[in-house]
């Protein structure tokens, strides 16, 4: 199983990892002033076009004077991202595990932990709120999740809660969902069916000004640290949660209503009522 460090990740987890870098990014970089984080965008366009090579990209990517990553526009670098992305799945598919497809994995890996780094830096991304776990919940697979009292958590998430599948869930920077309780309520008082874990976030929080949860913010969970990574996607499954059964509702394209997903930075365990802190840096 190819290992970043102390992460592990499946050879589904790579192709996936590579095939929505460009989601990743678009999700880091809408809706704020992303210029801080521009330079990690270019830098790992770059290298990915490098292991990658011409043969791979085409002149449709690289550009007929070859990548000038460092010049392009937001819109562009973004494309770019994208187009890299899924060229290196391409390339490494059936050889998730060998060392040119983890070393290309390294590249991205740290270029989008960097990157939101950068956002904290730059004040971009909000550094400060505060909270609680107003609901800890899981599952053996699917939703809706049930709640208990206390959890331990690893770099891979909950010990112990299980996805119904791997295909677009579970990569370390998914290792945990997070959701508003305010969020929840506002949905339910608007004559939806749905609660807490119902949509199958394993944390849900009180107290904390969602509109200030972004992609790039750092979260202490009791003791645990998290770091916000990526807009959770709604599927289908979550159709049954609104009368109408429009599950787009809960996307971040509608506003400040979406669960986000978590990389862990730090372990331990999490019990109901914990406090939850925005914080600076790591």
């Amino acid at each position: 199983m190819p290992r970043l460090g102390h992460y592990r990740f499946s050879e589904t987890d790579v192709a996936k990892t590579f095939s929505n870098l460009g989601m990743w990014w678009d999700h880091l970089t809408t809706g704020i002033d992303a210029t801080a984080a521009h330079i990690h965008g270019s830098l790992l366009s770059q290298s990915l076009a490098d292991v990658l090579g011409a043969d791979v990209l085409g002149a449709d990517v690289l550009g007929a004077d070859g990548l000038q990553a460092d010049v392009l526009g937001a819109d562009d670098l973004g494309q770019r991202l994208t187009d890299l992305g899924r060229a290196a799945a391409a390339r490494f598919a059936g050889n998730e595990s060998s060392a040119e497809a983890v070393a290309a994995l390294g590249l991205l890996w740290h270029a989008m932990r960097d990157a939101m780094e950068s956002l904290r830096r730059a004040g971009v991304v909000s550094t400060s709120g505060q909270g609680t776990v107003a609901r800890i919940n899981v599952s053996g697979g699917g939703v809706p999740k049930s709640a208990v009292d206390r959890v331990e958590v690893s770099l891979g998430g909950i010990v112990g809660d299980r996805q119904r599948s791997r295909q677009h869930h579970g990569r370390p920077w998914q290792a945990l969902c997070l959701w508003s309780v305010e969020v929840i309520d506002a949905f339910a008082r608007d004559g939806h069916p749905i609660a807490p874990g119902a949509a199958g976030e394993n944390l849900t929080l009180s107290g904390i000004d969602w509109s200030t949860v972004h992609p790039g913010v750092l979260l202490r969970v009791g003791t645990v640290l998290a770091e916000a990574s990526a807009w959770a996607i709604p599927c289908r499954h979550n159709a049954q949660w609104f009368t109408d059964g429009d599950f787009n509702r809960m996307s971040h394209v509608r506003g400040p209503v979406a669960r986000v997903y978590a990389t862990v930075i730090e372990t331990d365990s999490i019990n109901t009522g914990d406090a939850v802190r925005i914080v600076a840096q790591v």
